[in-house]
This record gives C-alpha cells, sequence and structure tokens, in this order.
C-alpha cells in the first residue's frame, strides 16, 4: 500500500433527511471549522428529503445527492453518498456528530499517514462535557449508545474511565493513538465503521460490498477486515455525539425501529450483528442483568465513584429498557414470519 501524502483529500460522507437539518449545520459549520486544508475537502450529503436543504448545501459547499424516498433510510442514503466520493478518504460522519476542535480532523489523519497498513480510524472516546443532556452524558461516559455492546464487550469506543485498551483486538499504544489488529471473526470485531470513522476509500471499494442498499458501515469493515486488512487506529481524542435530548422513551423507540429494519428485515444482506451465534450465553447473562438491575446498578455506582455524575445511574433503567423492546421486536419478528 502506497504511503499517504501529508494532507490527503477527504470526502465527509453524510445521511441526511429533512429532519435532520438543525443538527446537521452545526455538523457541517465544525467540518468547514477545521485547520485541516479545506480545498481538499469535499461534503457529499446522501438526502432522502426535499429541496430545503440546498441553502445550508450551498452554505457548506456540500455536493446533496438525492434518494428516492420511497428506499431512503440512515444506511441506504449513506451508500448512495459514499458511492459518489471521489476523494482518497471517506469519512462517515453522522448529522449529530460534531467535530470538538478545530485539529480534530488532522488528528485522524495522521496514524493514517505514518501507517500505510492502517486501514480506518476513530476516536477512542465519545465527548463528555458536563453541559450535555444527562442521556448524552450517560451514553459518552459509558462509550456507546446501547449497553448490549458494553456487555457483549464489542463496543468501538471506550468508557471514560479507561486510558488503557479495553477493547477487542491486539492493541499497541503507538502514543497519541493505539493501533489495533482484529482477527476475521465477526464475533470478535467490535462495531467500527460510522460516527466519525476515516477510512482509505479505494481500499474500502475494493475488499468490500459497498453497494447502496448494503453499504451497512459495520459490515463494510467487516469485509475489510475478512479481506486481510486487519489493522485500524483509535486516536485518543473524543467525538461530540449528540443524539439523547428527546429523552429514553423515543430513543427506545427508535431502537426498536432500528432493530426491526437493519436486523430482522435486513438480515439477508447483513453480515455482521451484535449478536451471533456464539453468543447465546452472553444473551442470557445481558438478560439476567437487565431484569434483576443488580449488575448495572453496581456498574454504574463504580462508575460514578471515578467521576460522579448522576447520568451513570440512566444505566440499569437503560439496559431495562433495552431488554424489554429488543425482546419485543423479537416476538414480533417471530409472528409475522
Amino acid at each position: 500500500m502506497a504511503k499517504a501524502t501529508l494532507t490527503p483529500s477527504i470526502s465527509v460522507v453524510t445521511a441526511t433527511y429533512d429532519g435532520s437539518l438543525s443538527t446537521l449545520d452545526e455538523c457541517l459549520k465544525r467540518v468547514r471549522s477545521q485547520d485541516y486544508p479545506q480545498t481538499k475537502i469535499e461534503i457529499v450529503l446522501g438526502h432522502g428529503g426535499t429541496k430545503v436543504i440546498e441553502p445550508l448545501a450551498k452554505k457548506y459547499k456540500a455536493k446533496v445527492i438525492y434518494v428516492n424516498r420511497s428506499l431512503q433510510n440512515a444506511e441506504y442514503n449513506r451508500g448512495i453518498a459514499f458511492n459518489r466520493a471521489k476523494n482518497e478518504l471517506v469519512l462517515i460522519l453522522d448529522h449529530d456528530n460534531f467535530m470538538p476542535t478545530s485539529s480534530y480532523l488532522g488528528e485522524l489523519v495522521q496514524p493514517l499517514i505514518e501507517d500505510p497498513q492502517i486501514v480506518a480510524v476513530e476516536s477512542c472516546y465519545f465527548h463528555y462535557d458536563r453541559s450535555f443532556s444527562p442521556l448524552d452524558r450517560y451514553y459518552a461516559l459509558i462509550g456507546t449508545l446501547d449497553p448490549i455492546p458494553y456487555y457483549f464487550g464489542k463496543a468501538d469506543r471506550m468508557p471514560q474511565t479507561s486510558r488503557s485498551w479495553t477493547l477487542l483486538g491486539v492493541a499497541q499504544d503507538k502514543g497519541k493513538y493505539f493501533s489495533v489488529e482484529f482477527e476475521p471473526d465477526p464475533r470478535k470485531i467490535p462495531t467500527i465503521g460510522t460516527n466519525g470513522c476515516l477510512m482509505r476509500r479505494s481500499l474500502v471499494v475494493s475488499s468490500a460490498d459497498v453497494r447502496p442498499d448494503h453499504h451497512y458501515p459495520i459490515d463494510v469493515m467487516v469485509d475489510v477486515i475478512r479481506s486481510g486488512h486487519n489493522r485500524f487506529a483509535f486516536v485518543k481524542n473524543s467525538l461530540i455525539h449528540l443524539t439523547g435530548s428527546r429523552g429514553i422513551l423515543p430513543f427506545l423507540k427508535r431502537r426498536l425501529k432500528f432493530m426491526s429494519q437493519y436486523h430482522f428485515q435486513d438480515l439477508g444482506k447483513r453480515r455482521y450483528s451484535v449478536f451471533m451465534p456464539g453468543d447465546e450465553l452472553k444473551l442470557v447473562k445481558y438478560i439476567i442483568y437487565s431484569l434483576t438491575w443488580v449488575k448495572p446498578t453496581w456498574d454504574a455506582f463504580q462508575g460514578y465513584l471515578a467521576i460522579p455524575d448522576p447520568a451513570w445511574f440512566i444505566h440499569p433503567i437503560m439496559c431495562f429498557g433495552i431488554c424489554l423492546v429488543y425482546g419485543w421486536g423479537a416476538i414480533q419478528s417471530k409472528l409475522h414470519k
């Protein structure tokens, strides 16, 4: 693999719809505020809405790819945009992802410059700030939006309490980042690929199924790893991901919708799932943890001792809620077969 240039060109790929414009404005503002050469950054929006997006696209010099609204969803829109990207690197950035500093993008690029064997780069953490909503602080504290990857050991971000590598893979500390190699077994691959994942475009295109209706970011990374390109970097910085302002119940409803569509309806196209054959014991443990509340409450208490924030105690509530919602989703799927 050829060594990267010092400032490789980057395509920022984002899935959008009309309801995402308020967060998209701040997201793109921060992209255009990076101290990385702006002439080397293109923004490609896979948009499943109307032309109401055009003033915003013009403001930030973004290319809009309109998606048939009968087909549109977050994964498909992102896949459409990914396939229209032209630059050396692609950054998968959701509309509710915000770069916390002007040097953020350059920090992600650096490992790709230093090591040509690195396929993609992410932040180690979700950004934590006391001013965030309780739910967003909770997500940042545990390092994931869903407690199942947390307890299955498949999260791709570390909890705020961790400073050494605690996730899947074999890691080497490189100072400003961890260089991590993953096994090709999908059960031993974390949920990498979205929320600020920067990747080598040509390598991904040649190694993975990136057709829009098969472009699930985690699955794409699984394809790449199984093709033999298994080295990733995790920079010791953080990405802001604000998705919890509407509260727990709207979040749980959204998770049920995502599970129904991306796990059950699209199962034939998926190459990855957090729960896979061989994970049955982990699932049983999670159900016991969630229904008894003991383990999640203890973990929340331990976290609170390290970082005193009452948001930790959302954890047992979220574990219980996710257990009920996913259980109901599984029952619905069986009934509809």
